[in-house]
């Protein structure tokens, strides 16, 4: 039995390719063909999920963000409890 993902599954698949592919190769050089191939999805499809590729990339950012505020809350409430 195939399982299908759900579309906010599949959302975070394709931001963790966008991130990959923006990375590697900046906004400019990076295509949503590029992105979609790495998620495993069709161009059409990551444009139903994300509009523009200006919204994926800004979502990605987001993405980035929130992963680097966490990683540092993370250690500060570590550094609070052992230091």
């Amino acid at each position: 039995m195939v399982t299908r993902l759900s579309a906010a599954e599949r959302k975070d698949d394709v931001l963790e390719a966008a991130m990959i592919e923006f990375a590697d190769r900046g906004y400019e050089g990076t295509s949503t063909e590029d992105i979609a191939r790495r998620a495993g999805i069709s161009q059409p499809y990551l444009f139903r999920l994300f509009g523009t590729k200006k919204e994926l990339f800004r979502a990605a950012t987001e993405q980035c963000f929130r992963r680097t505020y966490k990683t540092f809350v993370d250690a500060a409430a570590h550094e609070h409890v052992v230091g």
